[in-house]
């Protein structure tokens, strides 16, 4: 569970690696009460993983998920049927 001292100490790094990042108490507030249950060790790994890649400032979705993996896989079964669903 990360509090929102810790939050606040992700925010400075990300404003300090990404020039067009800025914050006040209402941005730190919303992002608290998402990011409040996950774990700052795991958030802050992925923030330097994001760094290392983006030369945008992340999304709180994009500090959720490492580089390496993330929740976007598409299966390899996937097939993309644009008619689906229209009558023959």
């Amino acid at each position: 569970m990360m509090n929102k001292k810790e939050i606040y100490n992700l925010m400075e790094l990300i404003e300090v690696y990404y020039e067009k990042f800025h914050f006040d108490q209402k941005k730190l507030d919303g992002w608290h009460m998402v990011l409040q249950k996950y774990s700052y060790e795991k958030v802050h790994k992925n923030l330097l993983e994001f760094v290392a890649q983006s030369p945008h400032p992340p999304k709180i979705c994009d500090l959720l998920q490492s580089s390496s993996g993330g929740s976007r896989c598409i299966p390899n079964e996937f097939v993309l049927d644009l008619t689906a669903g229209e009558a023959p």
